[in-house]
């Protein structure tokens, strides 16, 4: 069973996105609303337009661990929430965090983006996350992104083969 799943079969076709020009604000906005869903959704897809403009093309990826990046940067290392009183601690904390959210997302994406082919056997896709050291891939073909995969679902597809060969009766 486990040669036979493809990254294809994996693939969630549903996946948060935004657009290029979006700001980090846009991007946890998108991924915020995507975890409703799907709690283990950890990326957002940055997407910009073709030259011909009829597809978007994958430009980059924003995870949740570059949003913490962006937090620890931008509002927890602000000199002035170490000297806030505790009076205005929650101001200077809010006035941080605007601050840290409407920044450029072309500063926390991350270009290098697992790429997969629909066809790719199971293997191929846990052997990606293994290298590249990411919890997610890209699934695309001809340049047009066709779904993401997690290592949640590979995970899935993995333990319950796992538990079903250890299942009374099984390889007997």
């Amino acid at each position: 069973m486990l040669f036979r799943k493809r990254a294809w079969d994996l693939m969630r076709e549903e996946y948060a996105w935004v657009d290029e020009s979006a700001s980090l604000a846009e991007a946890v906005r998108a991924l915020r609303q995507s975890q409703k869903a799907s709690p283990e959704d950890n990326v957002v897809l940055v997407l910009g337009r073709s030259p011909g403009g009829e597809t978007r093309r994958l430009k980059g990826a924003v995870s949740v661990w570059k949003v913490l990046e962006a937090v620890d940067e931008c509002v927890l290392r602000d000199p002035e929430l170490k000297v806030a009183c505790e009076t205005d601690f929650d101001k200077t904390f809010a006035r941080a965090c605007a601050v840290c959210i409407h920044t450029s997302l072309a500063r926390y994406m991350e270009a290098d983006v697992p790429v997969l082919k629909p066809g790719d056997p199971l293997p191929v896709v846990l052997e990606l996350f293994l290298r590249k050291r990411r919890g997610w891939a890209v699934v695309e073909e001809n340049g047009r992104v066709l779904g993401v995969v997690l290592v949640a679902d590979v995970y899935r597809e993995l333990s319950a083969d796992m538990v079903g060969a250890f299942q009374p009766g099984a390889g007997a």
